[in-house]
């Protein structure tokens, strides 16, 4: 499996040496793997480079037709569970509205604890100033992003609401660059978001996935809570076949079960 994954990356295919230093795989023992993928048609080699072949292709469409019976939200559901049990705050599952002028939660689970961020499947949350919005607003393509922050009204939810377009348009240039929003006591007082892009197959944004939390418990764990919610967006991307392309045939360095990100400034 890690085989296939590997080649998932490598549209124009992986040598044998490649492979090897990816999955940390002696040659040797890599080899006989590589010749029954070979017989099964898992695997094709041509010039030199290890492909996907058409039985991992036909593996691949019948996973998808499998999963089509599952949700979204489904799919989510399982790590946002994990989110809660290890912070033991609310997590969220945002979509863009279909205007483009908010953030809408299509699932949540909420922490366990009597104080607590609440929220209902359905609401809305502005895109500016909340950090599920900012991840959403952020991998937009660039010339609606623009026109977006040159026309949107600034809405001061609290008194600490960050109203400078420069400013917003710096934070979400940030989390392009980061994969992960931070906001304190911008769309509400006391409560603080944390939150990471959804990529699907094709490297689309679909969604954003979230933690909120009371301001005064998690100021102390912006960190910690940046980078889980860092990791559990990249893991439920992966469960929509996300894989980023690997341009040379160069060994793919494979990374730890859990990346950390250096925490964003707060807006």
């Amino acid at each position: 499996m890690q085989i296939f994954d590997d080649l998932c990356s490598r549209p124009t295919g992986a040598s044998l040496a490649t492979l090897s230093e990816s999955l940390g795989v002696p040659k040797s023992s890599l080899l006989n793997l590589l010749r029954g993928l070979l017989a099964s048609n898992h695997l094709t080699f041509v010039d030199g480079l290890y492909q996907l072949g058409p039985e991992a292709y036909g593996m691949a469409s019948a996973i998808i037709a499998a999963r089509r019976f599952l949700s979204f939200a489904d799919l989510a559901r399982p790590i946002m569970r994990r989110l809660v049990d290890t912070t033991q705050e609310t997590a969220v599952l945002a979509v863009m509205s279909g205007d483009k002028k908010s953030a809408i939660y299509v699932e949540k689970i909420e922490s366990p604890t009597a104080l607590r961020f609440t929220a209902t499947v359905g609401d809305s949350r502005p895109l500016l100033w909340s950090a599920v919005g900012r991840v959403l607003l952020a991998f937009q393509i660039d010339h609606w992003l623009n026109e977006y922050m040159r026309t949107v009204k600034m809405v001061k939810h609290t008194p600490v609401s960050e109203i400078r377009r420069a400013r917003l348009r710096e934070i979400l240039e940030e989390v392009r660059r980061t994969h992960v929003a931070v906001t304190a006591d911008q769309g509400t007082m006391n409560v603080s978001g944390f939150a990471a892009p959804i990529f699907d197959s094709s490297g689309t944004l679909v969604a954003a996935v979230g933690l909120a939390a009371p301001t005064d418990r998690s100021k102390t764990r912006v960190a910690e809570f940046s980078a889980i919610a860092h990791d559990a967006g990249l893991e439920i991307s992966r469960l929509m076949g996300y894989r980023p392309f690997v341009a040379d045939t160069g060994p793919r360095r494979r990374q730890p079960a859990k990346t950390r990100q250096p925490a964003p400034r707060q807006g």
